[in-house]
């Protein structure tokens, strides 16, 4: 336990110690809010208030100081890299390769540093002694397992985020706003500029939505209305009637599809087919 101690706090794995002890601690705070814990007193405030006002103030401090320490690296290392022109570019498509932009930098961060926390360590209680004595000096040694130890901490931090990813997919609700433009079906009996609503189907559900229309009486209950509009303060969307919007419907003449010679030459072929059947009953006769 010595040797690994020891082993810890020297180069290079002192700097995966460093970064993965502020990730434990973040990570311990973030299971502490999911769980709602107040650890530093905050439930025994009515007993103490003071104390548990400084226990907030300390555990947020605390929080915040960790979180922006191990984000502040992971974005400071993506911004360091993004001066370098064609050398960020190839970096970004390195990490799109290895499938680590698929999680949050906190988690690929928090990952690399146990890979590498291990590896650097490891590689270190092994190497040294031969490398000690071959009479190499310690801080070649040290590079060697840094470079190493970094590549094994990446490649096995994309095999590890791959299972875990999909749960990091972000998906957006439907904001009404985007409802503008749908077909919806008046549920009232009457709607106008202070007063309606609407029934709309979305995803085999039905929404009941506040509408207006600036013509009283257009619109009644089972009438198909047209969104136009969505109001956020407050939260109504405008309809205008669907058939004044499309127009009237076309006379019923102009509906049918029927060419001009079409009919009379069928009713004709009917007359002569008719005629020509009645002369041969009249023959058989």
């Amino acid at each position: 336990m010595a040797e690994v101690l020891a082993a810890s706090l020297m180069f290079p794995a002192v700097l995966f110690t460093v970064v993965l002890a502020l990730a434990l601690i973040y990570w311990l705070f973030v299971l502490l809010g999911a769980l709602d814990l107040d650890l530093l007193g905050g439930a025994h405030a009515d007993a103490a208030p003071d104390l548990g006002a400084l226990g907030g103030a300390a555990k947020g401090a605390l929080e915040g100081a960790t979180k922006g320490a191990l984000e502040g690296a992971a974005k400071g290392a993506a911004e360091g890299l993004a001066d370098g022109g064609d050398v960020a570019d190839g970096v970004g498509s390195l990490l799109v390769a290895l499938q680590l932009h698929r999680v949050p930098a906190t988690v690929s961060l928090t990952l690399v540093a146990a890979f590498g926390w291990f590896s650097s360590v490891l590689s270190t209680m092994l190497a040294e002694p031969a490398w000690i004595g071959a009479g190499l000096p310690r801080w070649a040694l040290g590079l060697a397992v840094l470079a190493g130890s970094l590549t094994v901490a990446v490649l096995l931090t994309s095999l590890a985020v791959r299972p875990i990813a999909p749960l990091f997919v972000t998906r957006h609700a439907q904001a009404k706003k985007d409802l503008v433009g749908r077909v919806c079906v008046i549920s009232t009996g009457r709607v106008d500029e202070r007063f309606g609503q609407a029934v709309i189907e979305e995803g085999g559900a039905s929404h009941i939505l506040d509408v207006r229309s600036d013509t009283p009486g257009a619109l009644r209950r089972g009438d198909r209305a047209l969104l136009v509009s969505w109001d956020p303060n407050g939260e109504v969307f405008g309809v205008e009637p669907l058939d004044a919007l499309l127009g009237p419907p076309p006379p019923l003449a102009e509906r049918v599809a029927s060419p001009a010679e079409g009919p009379p030459d069928d009713a004709e072929d009917n007359e002569i087919a008719a005629s020509g059947a009645g002369n041969v009953r009249q023959r058989g006769r």
